[in-house]
């Protein structure tokens, strides 16, 4: 039923609580895992082309880094996951991606808001479901509340 699953990181705490649920649909359907994290295209107003592309380079190391340490820790668990990068729009890279790697489930984690009984999605999540050709499993994430000091 699930071949490929395209699990979406940001290097948030927040993303990596899907992992988990990646993890247990990919041993059940023994299927392969994709994983893609987007670096966002920041407004560049008031910044030459130079600043933004090492901004950018910079944010792409942290993440390939970020991720090589999720796919040794999957790998110890017997999953060989394939990573994937781009830059631009989150919401319209993965869902390209998961055209582009024929994904036949979408797995992403995002805030979930309480608000006069219905659940609210964040923007990516909410483009993303309303754009996937294939089903998509949100997991919603609890907000911690702020510790006092």
């Amino acid at each position: 039923m699930y071949e490929r699953v395209l699990l979406t990181l940001d290097t948030s705490e927040v993303a990596e609580r899907a992992i988990d649920h990646a993890v247990a649909i990919t041993k059940a359907f023994n299927a392969c895992l994709c994983i893609i994290s987007v670096v966002e295209v920041h407004d560049r107003d008031e910044e030459d082309d130079a600043t933004v592309m090492r901004d950018w380079e910079g944010e792409v190391s942290n993440t390939e880094e970020y991720l090589q340490g999720v796919q040794t820790a999957l790998a110890a668990q017997g999953i060989d996951a394939q990573l994937e990068i781009r830059r631009g729009d989150v919401a319209e890279e993965v869902l390209i991606f998961a055209d582009k790697c024929d994904a036949d489930m979408i797995i992403m984690a995002t805030h979930g808001r309480a608000n006069l009984g219905r659940w609210v999605y964040g923007s990516v999540a909410d483009a993303v479901l309303r754009g996937a050709d294939c089903p998509v499993l949100v997991i919603r994430v609890e907000e911690e509340p702020d510790e006092q000091d």
